[in-house]
This record gives C-alpha cells, sequence and structure tokens, in this order.
C-alpha cells in the first residue's frame, strides 16, 4: 500500500486523456450557452428580440453508445459525450465560472455533428484530486 498523501497534482492524468482522446478519432463538440447579459430594450426584455447562444468549443471529445444501455420502446436514444478536463477548465476561466458543474448546469444543450443533445447527466473522473475526464450522459433533442 502506498502513501499518496505526499504526491502532488502534476496534471499528467489529463495530459493523457487529452492525448487518448485525440488519438482514438476524438471529434469537437459545441456547448450551447445562453448568453450572460440581458438584452435592456423593451423588446429583449419581452423575449421578442431573442439573443443568440454563445457556442463554446470542446475538443477533443468522443461521443458514443453508453455502455450496458438498453433501449425501451419510445424512448430517445442516449448517448455519452467524453470531455477532456483541460478544455472544460480552459471554458470554465474563459467564461468566469465558479466551476465545470456550473457551466453544464447553465448550458441549453450540446451540439456535435450538427445534431442537438440535452445534458442529462454529468460525472468526473479523478485523480489525486483534479479531473481529467468528464462524462456528459445526453439524449437527442425531439425538437429536430
Amino acid at each position: 500500500m502506498a502513501d499518496l498523501s505526499t504526491q502532488n497534482p502534476c496534471g499528467l492524468a489529463q495530459r493523457v486523456a487529452t492525448a487518448l482522446l485525440r488519438a482514438t478519432g476524438g471529434t469537437s463538440a459545441i456547448l450551447q450557452m445562453p448568453p450572460l447579459t440581458g438584452d435592456s430594450t423593451d423588446a429583449g426584455q419581452l423575449g421578442l428580440d431573442a439573443s443568440g447562444f454563445l457556442s463554446l468549443p470542446l475538443a477533443p471529445a468522443i461521443l458514443q453508445k453508453p455502455p450496458r444501455f438498453t433501449m425501451q420502446d419510445g424512448q430517445l436514444p442516449k448517448y455519452e459525450l467524453l470531455v477532456s478536463a483541460d478544455t472544460v477548465n480552459a471554458q470554465v476561466a474563459q467564461q468566469q465560472l465558479p466551476s465545470a458543474e456550473a457551466l453544464f448546469a447553465m448550458a441549453a444543450g450540446v451540439q456535435v455533428a450538427g445534431k442537438l443533445f440535452l445534458i442529462e447527466a454529468v460525472s468526473s473522473a479523478v485523480a489525486q484530486g483534479q479531473p481529467y475526464l468528464y462524462r456528459l450522459l445526453l439524449r437527442e433533442s425531439c425538437g429536430q
């Protein structure tokens, strides 16, 4: 048994996860975020002048069907999106948010290869107290 309390996080797991996602044919996903600033005009306050969504790129990422998932009749297909923590941390810093959980909670959806998906759940893989990979459970948007 090893004493892990003396090990300092060095970001190795994050770099390995990023390299593996790129090596396995990683794609790019786009996180759809509502604009952070509101429209102060009368039309904007009533929702008549809808401003566009912010598109935040997340790459490298891999979209796949989750293991051990069986579809039932009438259920929309579910997918999982694996995203490097490096790119998520960069977007969190750019948007000046407190955490990755806040980023994903604010998101309206994720677009991959022209398809819109809704986020059902988010989890992370952690090494030495730092996330190195985020797993988003997605389902297809039925509005398409």
